[in-house]
């Protein structure tokens, strides 16, 4: 497979990956500002934390970045194509902000639950 189409195929699973974690991480802050609790927070919670392993694990690097680098991309990052910057820069920052903000909110949604009941 020439270089060019190895490279492309990467950079697209790499974006569907990082959409995907992306709209996990929304998916949390959303449903717990609500206060939803099902299945797909569950999902969500556990696709962000495999993530977060895989990320932690490689150093604090997604595995694909270095093999785009391979094939002659000149950064691997997907979120340099389609964020501004800034917001690219400080992505695991305001990642963790949020993913931190949607636990507290997920956990305050539960004692009111709980409460509730009692």
């Amino acid at each position: 497979m020439p270089r060019r189409i190895a490279l492309a195929s990467i950079r697209a699973v790499h974006t569907l990956i990082f959409a995907v974690i992306l709209a996990c991480i929304g998916w949390l802050f959303w449903t717990g500002a609500v206060g939803r609790r099902d299945r797909t927070v569950g999902f969500a919670a556990g696709i962000v934390a495999v993530e977060v392993a895989v990320w932690i694990g490689n150093d604090r690097v997604c595995p694909l970045t270095p093999m785009a680098e391979h094939l002659g991309a000149e950064r691997g990052s997907v979120s340099d194509n389609f964020l501004p910057e800034v917001m690219a820069r400080t992505l695991p920052i305001w990642s963790t902000l949020l993913l931190v903000t949607a636990a507290v909110l997920h956990v305050r949604s539960a004692r009111w639950r709980r409460r509730g009941r009692d």
